[in-house]
């Protein structure tokens, strides 16, 4: 009888799993989520069709979290031949206090397949005045932070993806 519930239990919570149909495994989904500190449950996240990195390999954003303005993700190199051995990608951003720190998540991240540059920007209000940026070139391997500009003053001026103005760099860091 037990046996019994416990088959008919694990079909009904295996069903859920088996009808949502992705380009990940969802076990390799379920792992970066946990690893990540995601805030969405795997059956309400998104994953966006890969994008090709070179060399073989696959980027593929799989969503995190969500908020009013913003969303994040988290990022896999992936080998289409070996998609269960997807890696989930770190990232070095710059903390308050100016100095680098490693995330597994990144807000509105949006990665240009010819130049191979992944780019976020994390409006600080729904306005866009103010926030943060942030550059990665991809090696061949991860991702290198190659560019990081914060605009604190929520000042009603602009400050959107484009707009990264020298005054407001912070990586490389000023001397």
């Amino acid at each position: 009888m037990h046996r019994a519930v416990a088959v008919v239990l694990l079909a009904i919570l295996a069903a859920p799993a088996a009808a949502k149909d992705t380009y990940l495994p969802r076990g390799v989904i379920a792992a970066g989520l946990e690893t990540a500190d995601c805030e969405l449950p795997i059956d309400k996240v998104t994953e966006l069709d890969p994008q090709d990195l070179g060399g073989g390999l696959k980027l593929v954003q799989v969503s995190c979290w969500s908020a009013a303005y913003n969303f994040g993700g988290i990022l896999f190199a992936v080998d289409p031949k070996a998609r269960a051995k997807a890696r989930l990608l770190q990232f070095q951003t710059i903390s308050d206090e100016k100095k680098l720190e490693t995330v597994y998540s990144l807000t509105l991240p949006k990665f240009d397949a010819k130049t191979k540059v992944l780019s976020t920007y994390h409006m600080g209000r729904g306005v866009g005045d103010c926030g943060e940026i942030g550059e990665w070139r991809w090696t061949g391997r991860d991702f290198k932070l190659t560019g990081y500009w914060n605009k604190a003053d929520c000042d009603g001026k602009v400050f959107d993806i484009d707009n990264r103005d020298p005054k407001w760099r912070v990586f490389p860091f000023r001397k």
